[in-house]
């Protein structure tokens, strides 16, 4: 292709104002750096990009227009009154090679003066087809795509002042505003695309997508307390000056603008152990805890174990990070104690669990006499508001409060006693009523007309706690045992919080949420709470009582992100829960190694390419090679491989083994299968159809799991 024709195929505004940027020399070098890159990749497409600091071309096989630079496969940039470099992005530099000496990342002047351009070029390729990275595109040039058009500035501009209140009128640089949640934003007007300071990190949210920009901190796009920043955050913004922790962001469209607002409006972005500026910290030696929260991530990295960190530092106030010094042991023992008290209830939600086992329903049982009945029952999340209720009025009616360990104490005494005899006591009809106990502790009572009740401890606690006369939930026998217990309680003069109340929610988008939380969707909400300004009730089905809930009652779950076959969470319920992300940990691997194999850099290795494959809700979670740490052997290993992370790739990948043997390098543990069409297919001509020339069956290759050579080369690079 001549030159000049070779120019028309970049004949764009965009194009043109950045070659204008360029020296004579630069300029010069451009076409011809351009036209090589042709030679070596001759299909590859070419993209047109920018962000508010650099000027890009991308280089790429996506058939739409990108605007995000890790879609390349390579980028040539520009930077504003600087020099312009070819550069390998991170996330394809990462499955391409670990080593700048083999493979430097950017083709820059140092580089130029050891090795020409299409040196660099062909070491590119050759790299790319060691790991089957496909680079063939469909010769696509900046002109071939559709008119130009991108989310400016200008838009973003016109679409906050009408959403939010300026904090000041703007300067030619900068503008503030404050959202209604109070949190602050600045918006960077001299930057052609959407650049936002904001408080709250944006990386794991699920809501919109952003990218962001780069500063001269140590984390992209994140700034530190003291890092230095924009000047004029200080007066436009304060909140996001030098002092606080910012975040510099890109934002590519309306709808993600708009999707943001509604993000950055939640009631609870801080992670329990983190909060934005020295003052936050400052404020209160009590750690804030997010009512409720959702521990997401992959299979395998952890959720379900750490709730018992999160229930522990909610109930002790104690930091994530204090807890991590204490053994697992320890932990585990005083959670189940906590469970035992009825402080803490764990459930896991599936497609059966419905609003009648969650918040009440109707249940057929048998009364004194042997009749059949229909009474109203409370599910597991309205007996644990109740009983975090009945904390609340015992710290605001009593001046004398029962303590914990007498009321421990009088029931476990209790259970003792008629484990060996029958304990008779007297309803407040002066029914009498004689109570058992099996070998596990339930207590049981029988009547006079010789039928057996199962007795509820939960209710007997409550009543000792409150000293109240009032039946409720028509538990008169456990009333009656609480009242004979009285004498045994013993109380404390001090003014105390009222303890939290726990439930642990485990898979929380396996269940149907709209139809297990039904009405409840409102009142979890932190202002809709007991005590809150904007509190509020409802009237409950069933029972027709009017129900809200309290303040003290912690909500954790857990999400798996990567089955995609899961029911997702409506945006109604999404904004109600602060989401914590649970990632792979492979530096908890770190001490292990097998045969040479170094175990933590075995999974790196294996979810960089998951990453760039597929996605990062779909990488392995450490959780998988853990017990390796008491098992260190091959064996161990390669039935791990056999029966976990092969047949999870096979999920994540659909059974496309061409894929899979991508992400475990080709090691010789997946082989392709010689197929004779013509014997399968006898009455076809399958060479005519064409149909095979691509086709594959891929089997397992038993005996490269015995051998360790197959796992080395998962990360020889």
């Amino acid at each position: 292709m001549e030159l000049e024709e070779f120019k028309q195929k970049f004949n764009l505004p965009r194009i043109s104002e950045y070659v204008a940027l360029l020296s004579q020399e630069q300029s010069e070098w451009f076409w011809e750096l351009l036209q090589e890159i042709k030679e070596v990749f001759p299909n590859i497409d070419i993209y047109p990009a920018s962000t508010s600091n650099f000027n890009y071309l991308g280089f790429g096989i996506k058939k739409i227009k990108s605007k995000r630079v890790s879609a390349y496969f390579f980028a040539l940039f520009l930077r504003k009154n600087e020099d312009f470099i070819l550069h390998i992005p991170d996330q394809t530099y990462r499955l391409l090679s670990k080593n700048e000496e083999l493979l430097p990342q950017a083709y820059n002047h140092d580089v130029q003066k050891k090795t020409s351009l299409k040196d660099w070029l062909f070491l590119v390729k050759k790299s790319a087809e060691e790991v089957r990275f496909n680079f063939e595109g469909n010769d696509l040039f900046p002109v071939n795509y559709e008119a130009e058009d991108y989310f400016s500035t200008e838009e973003a501009y016109d679409f906050l002042k009408k959403k939010y209140k300026k904090n000041k009128e703007e300067s030619k640089k900068i503008v503030g505003f404050t959202n209604n949640a109070n949190r602050e934003i600045a918006l960077i007007l001299d930057n052609l695309r959407p650049s936002l300071f904001i408080g709250c990190d944006p990386q794991n949210n699920q809501f919109f997508e952003f990218d962001f920009i780069e500063n001269n901190s140590k984390i992209y796009g994140k700034y530190e307390q003291d890092d230095g920043r924009h000047h004029g955050l200080k007066s436009h913004t304060p909140s996001l000056d030098k002092g606080n922790n910012a975040n510099y962001i890109e934002i590519n469209s309306l709808t993600d603008l708009e999707k943001f607002c509604e993000w950055y409006e939640l009631d609870t972005h801080q992670s329990i152990d983190n909060s934005n500026s020295k003052v936050n910290k400052e404020m209160s030696n009590k750690i804030l805890q997010p009512l409720n929260r959702i521990l997401f991530g992959a299979a395998g990295t952890g959720k379900t174990f750490n709730t018992i960190n999160h229930a522990i530092s909610i109930i002790e106030d104690k930091s994530l990070e204090e807890l991590q010094t204490e053994t697992r042991e320890e932990l585990k023992k005083r959670f189940d104690n906590y469970k035992n008290q009825g402080q803490i209830k764990f459930v896991t939600f599936h497609q059966s669990f419905s609003y009648e086992d969650f918040v009440e329903g109707i249940r057929a049982k048998t009364d004194d006499q042997g009749n059949l009945t229909y009474d109203e029952e409370s599910g597991v999340f309205k007996e644990l508001c109740e009983d975090a209720e009945a904390e609340i009025k015992l710290k605001k009616v009593n001046e004398l409060t029962p303590t914990e360990i007498s009321i421990n104490g009088a029931i476990d005494n209790l259970i003792n006693r008629a484990k060996n005899e029958e304990i008779i006591f007297h309803t407040k009809r002066g029914m009498e009523i004689r109570v058992t106990s099996n070998s596990s502790g339930t207590l049981f009572s029988l009547t006079s007309k010789d039928n057996n009740i199962r007795l509820s401890t939960r209710h007997i606690r409550n009543y000792l706690k409150t000293q109240s006369d009032i039946i409720v939930d028509q538990k008169s026998y456990e009333w009656a045992i609480a009242n004979s217990l009285r004498s045994e309680i013993k109380y404390e003069k001090k003014m105390v919080q009222p303890k939290p109340y726990i439930l642990i929610i485990d898979e929380i988008n396996r269940g149907n949420i709209s139809r297990i939380f039904g009405e409840l969707i409102t009142l979890i909400e932190d202002s809709k709470r007991q005590g809150a300004e904007e509190a509020l009730s409802v009237t409950l089905p069933y029972s027709k009582e009017e129900f809200s809930i309290p303040h003290n009652l912690y909500l954790i779950g857990t999400m798996n992100s990567s089955d995609r076959s899961l029911t997702g969470l409506d945006i109604a319920l999404r904004r109600r829960f602060t989401f914590i992300e649970m990632p792979p940990r492979p530096e908890l691997l770190d001490n292990l190694e097998i045969d040479g194999v170094n175990v933590q850099e075995l999974l790196t290795v294996i979810n960089q390419r998951i990453e760039i494959l597929l996605d990062r809700d779909h990488c392995l979670g450490h959780a998988n090679f853990m017990s390796l740490e008491q098992q260190p052997t091959l064996e161990n290993l390669s039935n791990i491989f056999k029966q976990k992370v092969i047949p999870q790739l096979q999920e994540y990948f659909f059974d496309d083994w061409a894929k899979i043997n991508l992400v475990l390098n080709g090691n010789g543990m997946l082989k392709p299968k010689p197929v004779e069409t013509s014997a399968i297919f006898p009455n076809v001509d399958s060479e005519e159809l064409g149909y095979f020339e691509d086709k594959k069956i891929w089997e397992l290759v038993p005996t490269s799991f015995n051998s360790i050579e197959s796992f080395k080369k998962i990360i020889q690079y």
